[in-house]
């Protein structure tokens, strides 16, 4: 069975790493900081590290709201979903993964952008 994208980053104190290292990114982002300013960054930083590690084959099931849900509302666009996820494979290639695992993982959260930015076909 081929190895997971989870376990081929390090497992789980390497997924948690990269989440730390991309929030620290994200939250000096001029237009993505705004998003985080009435945020419990504790508990985000935990629902991020459980969607990242199951999204990307760990053993980690994901416990937090639906996507949707839980950005809908925010005027959150394409443009800042784009700049969020170079900040996630900046952090991954800082913590040594592959140019291909990184493809990989970008392939993963581009599934999601829907459900996070809206509908292409809805006025946010």
């Amino acid at each position: 069975m081929e190895e997971s994208l989870f376990d081929r980053l390090g497992g789980a104190s390497a997924v948690l790493s990269i989440v730390q290292k991309m929030y620290s990114r994200v939250l000096q982002d001029p237009e993505l900081a705004p998003f985080f300013e009435h945020t419990d960054l504790d508990r985000l930083g935990k629902m991020q590290f459980e969607f990242m590690a199951s999204a990307l084959g760990g053993p980690v099931s994901y416990s937090g709201a639906e996507l949707q849900a839980i950005h809908a509302g925010r005027g959150i666009k394409p443009t800042h979903f784009a700049r969020f996820v170079g900040h996630l494979a900046d952090a991954m290639e800082e913590h040594g993964a592959s140019k291909s695992d990184i493809d990989e993982m970008l392939g993963q959260m581009a599934m999601y952008r829907d459900r996070i930015v809206g509908s292409a076909n809805v006025d946010g």
